[in-house]
Order: structure tokens, then C-alpha cells, then sequence
């Protein structure tokens, strides 16, 4: 009797995983294919062979972007998240929103939240897992993706990974390709510690760094007043806050504010968040941000103007459209 029950539990196991390899096989074939940006992390597992662990850009988002925000007590870790995606330039997907329930007649990923039973504000972040973090390559080939995408020190070259997406939102790894754009992020000046007075710098000054990763020219575009950069607050910030001064409104490129790069050329710019540009107005008063708390983060996000807005440009053909966030930084000066 127990042998039958051992055979019977290793048929339904063997079931099981031609299922999964079936089902994976079925999304690889029939699937929608996208691309969604992502980074390596660590490269080689001993037990498993070479790979790339992969943390999305939509592997962490707030429980605030969850419609139904007011049930987020309700989230058990491993329930089901749908979130929806729109294509962007270079066939890149951003998230649109989240939700508990399925969507319709949009495209979307399923994933389940790896969240604690209790979420402390509606406003924290989770984590989600799409089955989609492990990309296997052959012997060897990790170490070299992981060379090749750069360090946190220097540019970094994000991996936009191809993904089957099937009618429910499961998803699967078809391959992955480099992005044309890396990017890079450095504190070049801190503020003083425990200064007393009051006119003394709160902020750093960071230098973001652009470098043209392929083969033929590729141009960026500055508009003035660095308009083409979004200083944005991460999705766990705990404050609400806005720039106090934005004078980037309705701005049309001209010549003048495109840079061409030649094939591995670098372009850094230098961003003084003690300056008007980077007030920002929290609480009813104006601040510069390396006064706000240790929870209030940001990016540096390069967002040219959309390619109807640069058909006039003489180099329109070579602009890089879409966006490219920087690493997570402080106000003062930390970089995550």
C-alpha cells in the first residue's frame, strides 16, 4: 500500500511539472511579447548553474497604486496582483495601475505580492514576484552579463528583457536585449554636517552621467533649465510635496539643445539641489530636499520630449526617446 502511495504521489508530481513545462512552452509560442527594463543582480547560483537574478522596474510599488487601496489590510502574501501596462517607446512597458482584480481588454502581467499579512500605511511598498527573476544562460555567460551591465559606482546598462505574456498575465522569458541609453550617478559635492547656520547648503550636488552604449550615433536633448530631468519621489516617500518653482512648461526643442554621442561617448550634467530649480514646497513651506527626513527619496529621471514634439530637429532620426531613471538617492548626498 505504501509503495502505491509513494508511485501515485511521483506520477502526480511528474503531472505536475509537464504541466508547467507545457503551459511555459504554450506562453513562449502564443504569448504577447514585450519588454520590461530590469537590471542583474547575482549571477550565479552553485546548485543551479549560471544565471541572472532580475528585479523589474515594477517589482516594487506602493500599496497606494493598488485600486482599492482602502482593503490593503485585507492583502495576504502570495494573493494575486494584476498590473496593467502600456507601451512606450522602444516597445519598453510602464506600469499604468494595480489591482485585485483581473483587467479587461488591456494588457497585463499577473504576479503575487510577497508583502507581511500587515502593511503598516497604504502609502508602503511591496514587493511583487511574476515568476519572471531568474534568467538562465549558459556556463560562463553570467558573470559576463554581469560585467557587461556595469557597477553602482560607474554606468550601469539596463537589461530590457523580452517577456511572452499570455491571455491570464502569466508570464515567461523569451530573451533579453541591452539598452541603447546607460546611466550613471555620483555625489560630487556633500553638504556640511551639523552646520548652525542657516544660509549653509542642505544639499548635494550630484553628477548624472548618459553614455551612448551602441554601435552608431545617438543624440539626447537638453532642453534649458535642464527640463528634460523629472526629479521624482520613490513610491514608499512619506511626504507630499511639489517643486515650488517648475519653469518647464511648454518648452519646444531646438537644435541647440541636442547632443549627439558617438558610439560610447559619455555626457554628464551636474544638478545643485541647493539652487531655486530644485526647491520643492512640502508642509506649506519651501525647502531644499536635503532637509526633508531619511524616508523622502528620490530619482533623477531623463525624459526627453516625445518624438511629435522633435519632428522639426535636424537629428531627429538618432534622439533616444523614453525615460531613464537614476539610482535611489537622498537629498544629501546618500545613493542607495
Amino acid at each position: 500500500m505504501r509503495k502505491t502511495l509513494i508511485g501515485l504521489a511521483v506520477i502526480m508530481q511528474i503531472i505536475v511539472l509537464a504541466f508547467m513545462a507545457g503551459e511555459r512552452e504554450y506562453i513562449l509560442r502564443n504569448g504577447r511579447a514585450i519588454y520590461l527594463r530590469t537590471a542583474p543582480i547575482d549571477p550565479r547560483d552553485i546548485f543551479r548553474g549560471d544565471y541572472v537574478r532580475l528585479n523589474y522596474e515594477l517589482s516594487r510599488i506602493p500599496v497606494a497604486a493598488i485600486k482599492g487601496t482602502e482593503r490593503f489590510k485585507e492583502l495576504k502574501k502570495g494573493q494575486k496582483i494584476y498590473v496593467s501596462l502600456k507601451e512606450g517607446p522602444g516597445g519598453l512597458y510602464e506600469m499604468v495601475s494595480a489591482s485585485l482584480e483581473k483587467p479587461q481588454n488591456e494588457v497585463f502581467i499577473t504576479g503575487r505580492g510577497t508583502f507581511p499579512n500587515r502593511l503598516s500605511a497604504t502609502g508602503s511598498p511591496i514587493w511583487i514576484n511574476y515568476g519572471i527573476e531568474a534568467y538562465f544562460v549558459e556556463q560562463g555567460k553570467g558573470r559576463d552579463i554581469e560585467k557587461r551591465r556595469g557597477s553602482p559606482t560607474d554606468i550601469q546598462i539596463p537589461l530590457e528583457m523580452e517577456i511572452a505574456v499570455g491571455p491570464g498575465g502569466k508570464a515567461a522569458i523569451k530573451g533579453f536585449r541591452w539598452s541603447p541609453l546607460g546611466i550613471g550617478l555620483r555625489v560630487s559635492r556633500n553638504p556640511p554636517r551639523n552646520s548652525q547656520n542657516p544660509e549653509a547648503l542642505r544639499s548635494a550636488t550630484v553628477e548624472l552621467t548618459l553614455a551612448n552604449e551602441t554601435d552608431q550615433p545617438l543624440a539626447i536633448v537638453n532642453l534649458p533649465d535642464y527640463c528634460s530631468f523629472i526629479l521624482e519621489a520613490v513610491p514608499w516617500t512619506k511626504k507630499r510635496w511639489a517643486l515650488a518653482l517648475d519653469p518647464c512648461k511648454e518648452i519646444l526643442p531646438t537644435d541647440f539643445d541636442v547632443l549627439t554621442l558617438a558610439p560610447r561617448q559619455k555626457q554628464s550634467f551636474d544638478f545643485d539641489f541647493s539652487t531655486d530649480r530644485w526647491l520643492v514646497e512640502a508642509d506649506d513651506k519651501i525647502k531644499q530636499i536635503g532637509t526633508l527626513g531619511g524616508s523622502e527619496q528620490f530619482r533623477l529621471v531623463y525624459r526627453p520630449p516625445d518624438e511629435a514634439s522633435c519632428r522639426h530637429l535636424s537629428q531627429r532620426d538618432i534622439i533616444w526617446h523614453g525615460y531613464m531613471p537614476s539610482r535611489v538617492f537622498h537629498g544629501r548626498g546618500n545613493i542607495d
